[in-house]
């Protein structure tokens, strides 16, 4: 796949050619391609099959990053300049449309017609959640359920159809697919909650992104949602005044990261991830025991576990 990705992005246009040895320079872990690739043989799939799939899974990935990185002002990623920074928010933009474009390209090309109409439901989903997410920017009040509707379209959609893609490459893909995709969904919600909860623990350098940058850019996650939520009036009252204004990362992010720690935000949002994976492994209790079964049990544990050395 990794091949097949360099490849997808060859072009004889100079400007290309720069972006695309710029993402290069900074893969991520790749964990929506590798749940595919378990989900698939653990249904014994078809290897070309799962890698097209993985392939399709991943730049539409990439090019929801590329797109975030414009909306939110990014300008570092993993630890390198984002495409967006680099230059600027038109190519960072097309740039993203092009790797949309692509995965479907390539799957067309491959005749993966059902991959097809799971990843451009997962699409529109992710599109919508963007409008979501843009809608209740300075919103205060997001409610839990509000957020995880939200992130279920932002991020946890795509984990579930990286999942139920990986069983639909398989010789025994009807029988499992929706085991695959609830797998996919519930470890896509803990992984969105664990990243967010990593903004409160841990420093820019140790997570290879800027720190603070959700509450700064007006939007509330589940550490400060729950965290809002027990906290008094006259506290609330206060943290309100820094999320409508008043907020200077440098000077008052402590104070957030202490209200958050004060009223439980970590704790609670740890408990809820650790729930979601364990029900992420639930759900694969009907697929027959492998080692690609196991491994994904794995992931969904680790996926928890990640933040433990922050939270210690």
């Amino acid at each position: 796949m990794e091949g097949d990705f360099r490849k997808a992005l060859k072009s004889d246009l100079p400007l290309l050619r720069e972006i695309s040895a710029a993402l290069a320079e900074a893969p991520g872990k790749r964990i929506r391609p590798n749940m595919l690739f378990l989900a698939s043989r653990s249904t014994g799939g078809s290897p070309e099959k799962a890698s097209v799939a993985a392939l399709a899974v991943e730049l539409i990935h990439t090019a929801t990053l590329l797109h975030d990185d414009i909306l939110d002002g990014h300008m570092t990623r993993r630890g390198k300049a984002t495409v967006y920074a680099r230059w600027g928010s038109d190519a960072a933009m097309i740039m993203g449309d092009f790797l949309y474009s692509r995965a479907f390209s390539c799957l067309g090309e491959a005749g993966l017609d059902d991959v097809i109409g799971v990843l451009a439901k997962v699409t529109n989903l992710m599109s919508i959640g963007e409008l979501i997410q843009l809608q209740h920017r300075k919103d205060i009040n997001v409610s839990e359920d509000g957020y995880m509707e939200l992130i279920y379209r932002k991020t946890a959609s795509l984990f579930a159809a990286a999942s139920e893609c990986g069983a639909l490459t398989g010789s025994r893909s009807e029988s499992h697919r929706s085991e695959f995709a609830s797998f996919g969904e519930n470890i896509g919600l803990a992984f969105q909650i664990t990243d967010d909860l990593l903004d409160f623990i841990a420093a820019d350098v140790e997570i290879g992104k800027p720190v603070a940058s959700d509450f700064t850019e007006g939007r509330v996650t589940l550490p400060f949602i729950s965290a809002f939520r027990n906290a008094p009036e006259k506290t609330r009252e206060r943290v309100s005044e820094l999320f409508h204004g008043g907020f200077d990362g440098d000077e008052h992010w402590n104070e957030v990261v202490s209200f958050v720690r004060k009223y439980g935000g970590i704790e609670y949002s740890l408990r809820k991830a650790r729930e979601l994976g364990e029900k992420a492994k639930n759900a694969l209790s009907p697929v027959s025991p492998s080692l690609e079964r196991d491994a994904l049990c794995f992931a969904a544990d680790y996926i928890v576990q990640r933040i433990s050395p922050f939270a210690a």
